[in-house]
């Protein structure tokens, strides 16, 4: 295997290393906030669903990153904020939508329905797809620049490890 194909790998490698750990924190951080403003914490670790609507979007987003920045040699400051602004959209979109219907789907032992003793009540899927969608589109403000600040601390490890030589 030459040192290039090699490159490439650890990129990928640090990219799933480096998504599992920002989803993980990401979780974390969320489930606190939002625990601590509903009143108060029920768990220390929080809802499960959440670690499972995060950990797929952060750790394919970074993987591609890792793939994309051991191959380059230079990437421009304009490039790194498009490519906040697609990561942000994706893992937005997915922690959101299918994310949080799959973490429900999980945790539910594979029914999004909820059986009481009068009917059937379940998660509102239309309503999850309706909203997710519309909520990543209206935190992009928020959302890209904390893309493009954890971008751009992935590839300084990058560089710190030797995987890439980018300069931003």
């Amino acid at each position: 295997m030459n040192g290039e194909a090699m490159k490439t790998i650890k990129g990928i490698i640090f990219g799933l290393i480096f998504g599992f750990v920002i989803s993980l924190c990401f979780s974390f951080l969320f489930m606190g906030a939002a625990q601590g403003l509903a009143g108060g914490f029920t768990s220390l670790a929080g809802e499960r669903w959440v670690y499972y609507a995060t950990f797929p979007p952060f750790t394919i987003t970074f993987s591609i990153l890792g793939f994309y920045f051991a191959r380059q040699d230079n990437v421009s400051n304009k490039k790194l904020w498009f490519l906040s602004i697609i990561s942000a959209l994706f893992n937005s979109l997915y922690t959101g939508t299918i994310g949080a219907l799959f973490g429900e789907y999980a945790l539910r032992g594979g029914s999004l329905r909820t059986y009481t003793a009068s009917e059937a009540a379940g998660i509102n899927v239309e309503g999850v797809l309706i909203w997710g969608t519309l909520y990543a589109f209206i935190l992009l403000p928020l959302t890209v620049p904390l893309a493009r600040l954890l971008i751009g601390a992935f590839l300084e490890l990058l560089k710190k490890f030797k995987i890439n030589k980018c300069t931003a």
